[in-house]
């Protein structure tokens, strides 16, 4: 994967998603970040692997970046790891940059609600008794803005 990517091997460093510089134009910065549970269902974890079909899931996350800056008039970047992660480590990241609040924080909901329910990635969580599963997904539809 090469910098550029918006799949990342191992957990995300959420700074490096904010090195930009804030637009001129812009007055609301909005930040998603999602890590690993220590818990799942009454089960301790103590790590998820995250699988992607990483053709897909790239042109996806692309899309959903490019679909918020059209919607919410925002610049939006989206990025999702893949492989091991511990708990507490970054899984997901998304920043935007939009002229308002209102507009930072409607498009960071909808593009990570987007994410999940539309991107190829997968995760199996990993327990402390040594267990492994892959958790059930939103199974990949269209999300419609609410």
């Amino acid at each position: 994967m090469s910098a550029s990517s918006r799949l990342r091997q191992g957990a995300l460093n959420v700074a490096e998603w904010l090195t930009r510089p804030m637009p001129s134009h812009c007055g609301g910065l909005a930040v998603f970040a999602g890590t690993v549970r220590d818990i799942h269902e009454g089960r301790a974890v103590t790590g998820i692997n995250y699988h992607a079909h990483t053709a897909l899931a790239e042109r996806r996350l692309a899309e959903i970046e490019a679909e918020a800056a059209q919607r919410f008039g925002a610049e939006v970047s989206v990025a999702h790891a893949v492989g091991e992660l511990k708990v507490g480590e970054a899984s997901v990241v998304i920043v935007v940059r939009a002229g308002h609040r209102a507009e930072a924080f409607a498009a960071c909901r909808w593009a990570i609600d987007t994410l999940k329910q539309t991107v190829p990635i997968w995760k199996e969580e990993r327990y402390a008794d040594g267990a492994a599963r892959f958790l059930e997904g939103t199974p990949i539809k269209t999300v419609k803005e609410s």
